[in-house]
């Protein structure tokens, strides 16, 4: 019922793609609407279907399903932000630290702890 996309106001919405766009309402079951929802899709791996829910993907159904909690999860933050003002959202320098960082890291993969990352 947004019109509005779901700004990106936790740095685990990256793994969404960023700000969660709403696409346009259609019929459900209908190409307008399946095109409607490629194009909120655009680069992201996760959107609201307007009038309708959510919608999700990932690498396997696994992935998926942890990206759909995710994105009901960045709802709930954004609604208990609004209750009480005004959501502060990331910008594109904050998000690009967020990025650098987890790279930097090695964030989100497997490895052995080297001694560097001890100290």
């Amino acid at each position: 019922v947004l019109d509005d996309e779901l700004p990106c106001v936790h740095y685990q919405m990256l793994l969404l793609g960023g700000s969660v766009r709403v696409a346009d309402y259609a019929t459900f079951g209908s190409p307008e609407l399946a095109a409607a929802v490629m194009e909120a899709l655009d680069g992201r791996t996760a959107a609201l279907m307007a009038n309708h829910g959510a919608i999700a993907y990932g690498a396997d159904m696994d992935a998926a399903a942890e990206l759909a909690e995710l994105l009901e999860w960045a709802c709930g933050v954004y609604w208990h932000a609004r209750l009480l003002g005004t959501p502060r959202e990331l910008d594109q320098e904050q998000r690009d630290a967020v990025i650098a960082a987890a790279l930097e890291r090695r964030y989100g993969t497997t490895h052995p702890i080297d001694e560097e990352d001890r100290g």
